[in-house]
């Protein structure tokens, strides 16, 4: 049995859990907030379109709002460790809820469990690709790019007709189209509508490289960018390189194992299938929100997802203390008692 049961546990310490940690704070719920101190964006020195803090280095975000929290008491609790399994629990008397274990051994109880771990992404198998992410391969071009767009800048891929309002963005980002080369990796498709795109983008400029990409090499300082290395030898120098690899949340097989969630995915990767708007899961009382829930992987989406899930959350404890009062005015036991589906008290349903 864990030493303690928190209202919440919050898996990851990012801007979706901290902001669930601060949104409960506020209402005077406890949690634990468990992270590795890995996160998705590490390496990166400034974060952009994010209103306030346009320009801050993430460890600094990071690290006021972890101070905002603290000053409203110790509800909060933050601890760090490698959480190793994920489950469902029945506590004394019956009560529902989840426990999370740690390698080091230690175990926590929670009457709810928000999911914030984020996601990773899923690397090309190109030497040198890993040792440029996150400096110069840019997955996000509202994030990175604009100080380098004086440079000439290279995009991975071009396999459909859909990727021409992507060379688009990206020509228009350079203003000096002819600097945008796509490295196709390969000869392209004969499709009708994919050429025709590809027309379409050599007509503002844009250049294409079909030949194989054997190696990627950082630029030597004072430079910046790197140097891809091609099938016949011939490097190619760019500013940074622009693709998006496919993303999957952290510990997927775990969760799905030990909670029995559900993945859904989309040409951008895979993700937890979360329910709007307080972001619940398939495995009721579980909760995602962040990286982990979503395509869409911005600092301000998963803040906003995390103070809806706080709203959840908050919400479905309240509803069942709600139960538990109205079963001790009837003289009933609590399993005996559910609030109405159309009940207003019941706050989510």
């Amino acid at each position: 049995m864990p030493p303690q049961i928190y209202d919440a546990l919050i898996l990851g310490s990012g801007p979706a859990g901290l902001s669930t940690a601060l949104g409960l704070a506020r209402v005077k719920r406890t949690a634990l907030v468990l992270s590795n101190s890995r996160f998705r964006n590490d390496g990166i020195k400034a974060m952009h379109t994010v209103l306030g803090y346009d320009g801050a280095h993430p460890a600094d975000f990071r690290k006021i709002s972890r101070e905002q929290i603290e000053k409203y008491g110790d509800g909060i609790e933050f601890a760090e460790g490698e959480v190793v399994k994920v489950g469902k629990t029945v506590f004394e008397g019956g009560y529902e809820g989840f426990e999370v274990k740690e390698k080091g051994g230690r175990a926590w109880g929670g009457r709810k469990l928000l999911l914030a771990m984020g996601s990773r992404d899923v690397f090309p198998k190109i030497e040198g690709y890993a040792e440029n992410w996150p400096d110069n391969i840019y997955q996000c071009l509202f994030c990175d790019g604009r100080e380098r767009s004086h440079l000439p800048i290279g995009a991975m891929g071009f396999s459909s007709a859909a990727h021409l309002p992507h060379a688009m963005m990206i020509a228009h980002l350079s203003g000096d189209k002819s600097k945008v080369t796509f490295f196709t990796n390969g000869p392209l498709s004969t499709d009708s509508s994919l050429q025709e795109a590809v027309r379409a983008a050599k007509s503002v400029g844009c250049v294409f490289e079909t030949r194989k990409i054997i190696k990627l090499d950082r630029a030597q300082d004072p430079a910046v960018g790197m140097d891809i290395q091609l099938e016949d030898g011939e490097r190619k120098r760019v500013g940074f390189l622009v693709d998006k690899p496919p993303t999957e949340p952290v510990g997927a097989k775990m969760l799905v194992d030990g909670l029995g969630i559900e993945i859904s995915s989309d040409w951008m990767g895979s993700f937890i299938k979360r329910s709007e708007p307080f972001g619940e899961t398939s495995c009721k009382g579980c909760f995602v929100a962040g990286d982990a829930g979503t395509s869409m992987k911005q600092i301000t989406t998963a803040v906003s997802q995390g103070v809806g899930v706080a709203g959840g959350i908050s919400m479905r404890l309240c509803a069942e203390e709600g139960e538990q009062a109205l079963a001790r005015v009837k003289g009933t036991r609590r399993e005996e008692f559910k609030l109405e589906e159309n009940d207003p008290t019941n706050c989510v349903e």
